[in-house]
């Protein structure tokens, strides 16, 4: 039982160093260069990605006065920055719906849905744990010519 308890007090240190721990926050403000303000006023950047004015526009849609999840990334500042991975609650109904069906919720990764849509790109000088997943999400978006695709030149 000792062995136990000590090999996951090993794993939740481990997890808590490499990953970052995940907690929920309220996004108060979202500055013009993407940075997200938390209502404890510690600020964070959306790992991975870079936006435009645009892009920053969607994020300001999609997280002002939200609650979030955080994943911190640890090794990765940006401009002296914590970054994190940035997730969402998301209703979503199955379609086609049943009558007085209710909404389920799902957590959406916000860095991965803003490629996903075109409103960023991939900051592809950073290093994550994400990057092959994010390349992949920003190639189909370009191939489909979504957002900041649809008038980049090749």
């Amino acid at each position: 039982m000792r062995s136990l308890a000590r090999a996951l007090l090993f794993f939740l240190c481990g997890m808590s160093v490499l990953t970052g721990v995940l907690f929920a926050e309220v996004v108060t403000d979202v500055a013009k260069d993407g940075t997200l303000t938390l209502a404890d006023g510690k600020s964070v950047v959306l790992a991975g990605i870079l936006m435009d004015e645009e892009g920053v526009s969607v994020l300001r849609v999609l997280a002002h006065k939200q609650d979030v999840k955080l994943q911190l990334l640890t090794h990765v500042p940006v401009d002296g920055k914590k970054s994190a991975y940035v997730y969402l609650l998301s209703k979503s109904v199955k379609h086609p719906g049943k009558p007085g069906e209710t909404p389920g919720e799902q957590e959406v990764l916000l860095n991965e849905f803003l490629l996903e849509i075109g409103a960023a790109k991939v900051a592809e000088t950073q290093e994550f744990s994400r990057k092959a997943k994010f390349l992949k999400v920003q190639a189909e978006a370009r191939k489909k010519g979504e957002g900041v695709w649809s008038y980049a030149v090749s």
